[in-house]
């Protein structure tokens, strides 16, 4: 499988909530950094938390795809999240840059612009 392979498929499971799927893309000891959260999030069971938590707090929320790069085993996604907030429906751009180790997802550092 390749790491596009192995990157859609846990996003795939974040849009299905199959939480048990997308922690068997993660690698244990994956690290996860992200806009609005201070401190890296660590581990396979920390980052399906952080995952199921944001779900929970905008249940409408989905990620479309725009545009995959891969080199070697490192994945650039770009695309778009969507969700209701407060003020109504919200587009946010986002890009995630994921490095792939033994098939499974080491490291996750994602870039989101400003919400629209």
């Amino acid at each position: 499988m390749s790491a596009a392979d192995v990157v859609m498929e846990a996003l795939d499971a974040l849009r299905a909530r199959d939480w048990e799927g997308l922690a068997r893309r993660l690698h244990p000891d994956v690290v996860h950094r992200t806009p609005g959260v201070p401190e890296p999030i660590l581990g396979r069971e920390a980052f399906v938390l952080l995952s199921r938590q944001a779900v929970a707090k905008t249940p409408d929320v989905t990620f479309e795809v725009e545009r995959v790069v891969t080199e070697g085993e490192t994945v650039v996604v770009i695309g778009e999240w969507t969700y209701t907030g407060p003020q109504g429906k919200v587009r946010q751009p986002s890009v995630s840059v994921v490095d792939v180790q033994e098939g499974l997802i080491m490291r996750d550092l994602e870039y989101v612009g400003l919400a629209i």
